[in-house]
């Protein structure tokens, strides 16, 4: 809180990550609404939700891009803009008749906007490492992650049941979404000299090939065994708990006497502890946790979901499965900032790019996995 009350550049840049998330958590769902009400209304569903992976499997090329760009700062403008456009193109488009060939466009716009919101946050890596001071990382990417997830959690609410007010007007969400981004722009341009001020200096000579900057990246990832080390436990993490909501489902599906209420009820207070133990994870970042080694506090998360499965199998409580919900999410909302803050310290400015875009895409990779292995083991 701190840094952002002090830090024009790093507010500058958490204000219009902000806004931009707006726009984001608003359209995801409502374009899942809109899916729904298509003729052809179960593909539309399962393309729209499928469509959200794409960004994060383009993140290397996008990482490795936002790495070889100069000029970062009007980058970062001229992204929020297309942004912008591309939705203001959508609000037009989506009045049109629906069919298939429309349906496809519009994904493609959200598919599109959404990589160019992963190519901007790459852009604004060097330039929060320049902007924060070192002994103020962790803090600041905390209060980054923490807020986030909070525009996220309210919004995503916020969208559908805004949707339902507005009678369906998808048109008007539209110019909503472009709005945000306009101002995120804005926000940007008001901090422009800030910003360029923190810009890393220019290197001289040749660029190198986004193919031959990814292979880079890899060969020195994969050289530096602490990093490495850490991507995998990383991917083991997310391969074990990309699975933990989908199991949880099916287990109190086939057990009525854990419910609140109902089923759905269940669920949901389940999703919402969850959601508030990520946000107070990330918000309390100095609550004597930070003084572990980022080994032990994935040990420790290891240890919460170990705890989470027992909840249900061996205690049969779904007290114990709110409480353990929470410090999973407690304990995910440290890592994230912690591993946030390694990589900034120790991948070259010039890299930092493509690197997010590596441990995305592990991340990615496990999910499929984790949710293959185990939904096959539960049915």
């Amino acid at each position: 809180m701190h840094e952002y009350l002090t830090n024009r550049g790093y507010r500058a840049i958490l204000n219009a990550s902000l806004l931009s998330g707006i726009g984001d958590s608003l359209y995801n769902i409502v374009f899942i609404i809109y899916a729904a009400t298509m003729p052809f209304k179960s593909l539309a569903v399962t393309l729209a939700a499928m469509a959200t992976s794409v960004p994060t499997m383009l993140s290397l090329l996008t990482g490795s891009l936002a790495d070889r760009t100069h000029a970062k700062t009007r980058h970062m403008v001229a992204t929020r803009l297309g942004q912008m456009l591309l939705f203001l193109s959508l609000a037009v488009m989506i009045l049109l008749p629906a069919s298939f060939p429309l349906f496809l466009s519009l994904l493609l716009i959200n598919i599109v906007s959404d990589s160019l919101g992963q190519y901007g946050n790459g852009l604004t890596l060097p330039l929060l490492h320049r902007l924060i001071p070192a002994k103020e990382l962790n803090t600041a990417l905390s209060f980054q992650s923490a807020t986030s997830s909070t525009v996220q959690l309210v919004f995503q609410g916020l969208g559908a049941s805004l949707i339902v007010l507005l009678n369906h007007n998808y048109a008007l969400f539209g110019l909503l979404n472009a709005l945000t981004f306009l101002l995120a722009a804005v926000t940007l341009v008001f901090r422009k000299k800030q910003l360029k001020q923190a810009e890393p200096p220019v290197t001289t000579g040749k660029s190198q090939p986004v193919i031959g900057n990814i292979r880079a990246v890899l060969k020195f990832l994969t050289g530096n065994q602490f990093l490495f080390a850490v991507i995998l436990f990383a991917m083991l993490v997310n391969t074990l708990g990309s699975s933990v909501d989908g199991l949880m489902n099916i287990t109190l599906g086939q057990e009525p006497d854990l419910w609140l209420r109902d089923f759905g009820t269940t669920v949901a207070i389940i999703n919402v502890v969850f959601s508030v133990g990520l946000i107070f994870g990330a918000l309390f970042a100095k609550d004597g946790l930070q003084r572990l080694s980022t080994f032990k506090l994935l040990s420790l998360l290891m240890a919460a979901i170990v705890g989470l499965s027992s909840s249900f199998f061996l205690l049969h409580s779904i007290v114990a499965a709110l409480g353990f919900s929470f410090m999973t999410a407690y304990l995910m909302g440290k890592i994230n900032p912690r591993l946030a803050t390694v990589m900034m310290r120790q991948v070259p400015e010039q890299q930092m790019g493509t690197t997010a875009g590596v441990v995305n895409l592990a991340a990615l990779i496990g999910m499929p996995v984790g949710q293959v292995i185990f939904f096959t083991i539960a049915n």
